[in-house]
């Protein structure tokens, strides 16, 4: 996947958490609780079944949460809504 690089597999974080114990999306009235190895694509679908939607989002909807807000969350709909960063309430960055 690269070469002279570090790739890390997150998806064994999505292992147990969550409000059924098997997703890292956790949808509130005005926020959403999400595991940064998540992909965009199934925040929006959780957050579609509560009738909201993320003020913004990735062009590309398969990239992790975690990789996008670690690059600012550059997308389409930053000129209107800013980049994803600028809609985050709180980050826990575990090294």
């Amino acid at each position: 996947m690269t070469n002279d690089g570090v790739v890390v597999n997150m998806t064994e974080l999505n292992k147990g958490f969550g409000n059924n114990g098997s997703s890292g999306i956790v949808v509130f009235d005005n926020f959403v609780d999400v595991g940064g190895e998540q992909i965009w694509i199934d925040v929006l679908h959780a957050t579609l079944e509560k009738g909201l939607t993320p003020l913004s989002w990735t062009d590309y909807l398969y990239l992790s949460v975690g990789g996008t807000l670690s690059n600012a969350g550059i997308s389409g709909q930053t000129s209107r809504f800013g980049p994803q960063i600028s809609n985050v309430l709180e980050l826990d960055v575990v090294t």
